[in-house]
């Protein structure tokens, strides 16, 4: 009897050890049938799911390419290398560039022991889900390719379009009498494009935005690129650091004493960042204690540490309203309000306006409102452009202002001291008005600018000329506004200041006319200038002043986005981007370069 059961017991034992043994693996995923490596892993950080990772299966290789197949006969291949430390530090082979709702196909090649290698590979993508919001007609903006000459067909755009979805933040300061810019929340719209107008990458809504958490909430805006080559934004109160894959390599904090973060997030030459923001329970001259309204600007460390501030309320004039008064209170940067088109604040309505986000004088409203920033490490300062200024101004570590570009009227004794000099190409002077016009010339001002970025390569200044407020004024008929790419060149010994070349006013005129966002920047690689029109078409294709309208096309957006070899003025690229929402603008544009991203 006992025999027998020593025999059961080491059958079962025996058994129990073939089961175990077979069933090792699990659930964990293998490589398909004829793969030389291993398997892949779509979306493998969740934040962007039109990216996937090869993985190795422990092999060792080098020398990695990748090429993503186009999509039909006018799509476009992606093709990039990948360095062999990248390869490491992923685990695997970076997949960039899918095509969504689609079975892509693209070929890895590689050295392996000394012999070069290959492989084709498939994979299924999710559709585009850039988050769902009560007016949206279309999954994403719709994109309409006019032109692109062959030496553009490589490029791929990184677009910024933000809109609300419903879920606004419950999130407010402690404070309800300075409500700040907290308000500002809406879902992330970040994609890229190809030539062809495909969506090629987007980031998900859903894992890097959440309306009820005070790190989650915010207004993503302002990507840059940084020296490592990661993405980098700022987000309400953090801001944040990506790869292109979607890893998320940082979320900071702000620094304690300030608050909402928007328009620009930038890594300067010394590896720290400069971020537009603001300050929380500042104390007036008055005794009012307030929140600021995009008028500071702070330095921080990688480690999200503070460097240095710059507040503009010491630095500037928060009482100068030329500006202000001319706004058109319809479209107050992304404060979007129909019912106050063609309007235009009174002195005594900007200085008893309520404290918060809203287009007025003094600290405590948005009389600045800073919308980006650059750095020049010849002097160490920074460059800012106003747009409830119509200004560009830079200002140095040392917190003076060093030069205006503004029309003269309205600037405080000590500040129109560093106002430029309009010259022509021979330096002779310009005559302008104290509103900045310039009879018999064609150099012109910035009313109302979106970004002023330096051109080391030329020496020269790059700005977006929104147009609303030309001349300090609106003009009679709302059809004669535009808005200009502009290039300047400033000789800052004699504080004069050149127009080298413009874009817009003939080109476009109205049809081309932002009110708001929008950016021009040089690119070094193709020796061109990218500009994005990103809000044209936002108060409708016609009428005027009195007489507009809700109607099919009032508050649908056409942006414009076109790069033109240096110089010219015909563009080598044109690309239209139309809205997908009611009040939907786009904000920005980049060139992105995935072998920069990937490295």
């Amino acid at each position: 009897m006992w025999k027998t059961l020593s025999l059961l017991l080491i059958l079962m034992t025996s058994s129990c050890a073939l089961v175990v043994q077979a069933n090792m693996t699990g659930m964990k995923p293998m490589p398909v049938s004829g793969s030389p490596l291993g398997y892949i892993i779509h979306n493998p950080y969740e934040n962007a799911p039109l990216t996937a990772l090869l993985t190795l299966d422990g092999h060792s290789i080098s020398d990695v390419k990748v090429k993503i197949h186009k999509k039909g006969e006018l799509g476009v291949d992606i093709t990039y290398a990948v360095a062999d430390m990248r390869i490491m530090d992923e685990g695997g082979v970076p997949i960039f560039g899918l095509y969504p709702d689609h079975l892509n196909k693209f070929t890895i090649s590689w050295q392996e022991d000394g012999k070069q290698k290959q492989h084709d590979y498939q994979l299924m993508t999710p559709d585009v889900d850039m988050g769902f919001s009560e007016g949206q007609w279309a999954k994403a903006p719709l994109v309409e390719v006019k032109k692109v000459a062959a030496d553009f067909k490589d490029r791929l755009y990184f677009l910024n379009w933000t809109n609300p979805d419903g879920k606004s933040s419950p999130l407010m300061h402690n404070n309800p009498t300075a409500p700040g810019a907290f308000a500002w929340d809406a879902k992330p719209g970040f994609f890229i494009i190809d030539t062809a107008g495909d969506i090629r990458w987007f980031m998900n809504p859903y894992t890097t935005h959440d309306s009820s958490r005070f790190d989650g909430a915010g207004y993503a805006m302002g990507m840059n690129i940084t020296a490592e080559g990661n993405m980098v934004w700022v987000q309400g109160q953090t801001w944040k650091q990506m790869t292109l894959m979607g890893r998320m390599i940082s979320s900071h904090r702000l620094p304690g004493n300030f608050i909402d973060a928007s328009h620009e997030g930038i890594q300067i030459e010394n590896g720290n960042f400069l971020l537009r923001v603001a300050a929380k329970d500042y104390r007036r001259p008055d005794g009012l204690l307030v929140n600021t309204v995009r008028d500071h600007i702070i330095e921080v460390d990688t480690n999200g540490k503070l460097v240095d501030y710059w507040d503009l309320n010491q630095i500037l004039d928060p009482m100068r309203d030329a500006a202000l008064l001319s706004l058109d209170a319809g479209a107050v940067c992304l404060n979007i309000n129909i019912e106050q088109e063609g309007k235009q604040a009174s002195a005594t309505e900007l200085r008893n306006a309520p404290m918060g986000d809203i287009h007025g004088v003094e600290t405590g409203r948005n009389w600045a409102h800073v919308n980006s920033i650059d750095y020049d490490p010849i002097d160490d300062s920074i460059v800012i452009s106003s747009r409830h200024q119509s200004a560009v101004i830079k200002i140095g570590r040392d917190k003076q202002v060093k030069w205006i570009l503004s029309p003269p009227q309205n600037w405080n004794d000590s500040l129109a001291t560093k106002l430029l000099t309009p010259v022509d190409a021979n330096g002779k002077v310009i005559s302008c008005t104290t509103r900045g016009m310039c009879n018999g010339s064609e150099f012109d001002f910035v009313y109302t600018p979106h970004t002023a970025y330096k051109v080391d390569e030329k020496g020269t200044w790059t700005v977006f000329d929104n147009g609303d407020g030309r001349h300090l004024a609106q003009p009679m008929f709302a059809t004669s506004k535009y808005s200009r790419a502009v290039e300047y060149k400033i000789d800052e010994d004699k504080m004069t200041v050149e127009q080298v070349w413009h874009y817009g006013k003939d080109e476009l005129g109205y049809k081309g006319y932002s009110p708001v966002t929008s950016i021009v920047k040089y690119q070094a690689d193709k020796d061109s200038i990218l500009s994005y029109f990103a809000s044209a078409g936002l108060f409708g294709l016609g009428g005027g002043y009195g007489n507009m309208k809700l109607d099919d096309t009032t508050g649908k957006v056409h942006s414009i986005l076109v790069e033109h070899r240096y110089g010219e003025t015909e563009p080598a690229v044109r690309i239209d981007i139309n809205s997908h929402d009611m009040f939907a603008t786009g904000y920005r544009a980049q060139v992105i370069h995935p072998e920069q991203m990937l490295k």
